[in-house]
């Protein structure tokens, strides 16, 4: 009897630790995805973070799932690891969450409804996101030159959200709409840009008068 209540605990044991291994290893894999995505975004300029906010977000969020509900589970270097990803993701949340903040949401539906048609563009089928990108970029390099940066902050949200829409949607796009959308998205950028090369040279300008 003694020897089989043995048995029992050491299979008990064994499994234990298996399935903790287990837990570890794929802690591991889901932290070694978190790595790999945190660099290629702090690669990026913060304009480019900012205009992505909502993708950033969500992405954070599901990358970060896992690992949130089992850092008891983790290596004290992989949890170390971990909370540095967290404390990084925070600047950019604060950054970002205090400008959203002072958005007015009359005014912001006005600008989604004038750049993309829709007020909810986190509905936007994937067979009409292509013409929301393109009456975005349309509207904006009708507007542009007369845009204020206030405006330029309303603009770059909208487009954020049509990148997020984007990224969820992503596999049900065919091979055209996913080009067209990628040069879209490059041009906003470049726009952006020269508005913000134009602020820098007449800002210098005025400070040679």
């Amino acid at each position: 009897m003694k020897r089989k209540l043995t048995g029992m605990l050491t299979i008990v044991l064994l499994l234990a630790v298996t399935g903790l291994a287990q837990a570890q290893s794929q802690l591991e894999k889901d932290l070694a995805e978190l790595r790999t995505w945190m660099q290629q975004r702090s690669a990026q300029a913060d304009n480019t973070i900012a205009a992505e906010w909502p993708t950033v977000k969500r992405e954070f969020k599901e990358l970060s799932y896992s690992l949130d509900g089992n850092t008891k589970k983790m290596s004290e270097q992989s949890r170390a690891e971990y909370n540095t990803y967290k404390k990084r993701y925070k600047e950019w949340e604060q950054r970002n969450e205090a400008e959203l903040v002072n958005l007015d949401g009359r005014e912001l539906e006005r600008w989604e409804r004038n750049m993309t048609g829709s007020t909810q563009i986190a509905k936007i089928k994937p067979v009409h996101l292509r013409d929301a990108f393109v009456r975005a970029l349309d509207y904006t390099r009708s507007n542009r030159q007369n845009w204020s940066l206030r405006d330029w902050e309303y603009a770059e949200f909208v487009v954020g959200e049509l990148n997020a829409r984007k990224a969820q949607t992503l596999d049900l796009l065919n091979t055209g709409d996913k080009i067209k959308i990628a040069a879209l998205q490059v041009e906003f950028t470049a726009l952006k840009r020269s508005r913000e090369v134009k602020d820098s040279y007449e800002q210098m300008r005025e400070e040679r008068k």
